[in-house]
């Protein structure tokens, strides 16, 4: 019995581990590995006992894996965002910080809050608001920079061979700082 028990649990494993899948959109490719169903019910719970109404856990947490969605969606409320932008950010998010971490960054960096929630929203990490502001920093204009690195993919290539200290990347951040304010684009 035993052992026809562990011949089916690693049989069932056996089917749900999936090769990727790669997909082209708008030019950019796409790896993909399917995860089956997921759960968002459990996303709702979450959203729904926190700030979140109904229809704003069903937006939030429609089709969530996990309950990530929800848990994003809450510490960006508890931070500086609106249960609406909040909604916009954590849509769809796999990481249950790394959207509100990005756009914390960004908006503490050259970035508008709307500037931010663009470059962030689903599935960014600090490494895209790090692009981001490394690229402003640099020859790029703001807009050219959230489209550089909006792709958390482009950005963690582009970032690949850079790391920034704590130090460094206050310094990143002054630097980019100084140059929207300079050319008047400062938030």
């Amino acid at each position: 019995m035993k052992f026809l028990l562990a011949f089916f649990l690693f049989a069932t494993s056996q089917a749900y581990t999936a090769e990727p899948i790669i997909i082209e959109i708008g030019g950019v490719r796409h790896q993909c590995t399917p995860i089956g169903n997921g759960n968002p019910a459990q996303c709702y719970n979450t959203a729904y006992s926190g700030p979140f109404s109904r229809d704003e856990a069903l937006t939030l947490c429609q089709g969530a894996f996990n309950d990530s969605p929800a848990k994003c969606g809450i510490e960006a409320y508890r931070g500086r965002f609106s249960k609406s932008e909040s909604i916009l950010l954590c849509t769809g998010a796999t990481t249950d910080t790394g959207p509100v971490d990005c756009a914390n960054l960004a908006y503490s960096g050259p970035f508008s809050k709307d500037e931010s929630l663009d470059l962030c929203s689903h599935n960014a990490t600090e490494r895209t608001a790090t692009c981001a502001i490394d690229a402003y920093h640099g020859p790029y204009s703001k807009a050219d920079a959230i489209k550089l690195c909006k792709n958390p993919r482009l950005a963690e290539e582009k970032m690949n061979d850079k790391r920034f200290t704590k130090d460094e990347l206050n310094t990143l951040i002054e630097e980019a700082n100084l140059k929207a304010f300079e050319k008047h684009e400062y938030k």
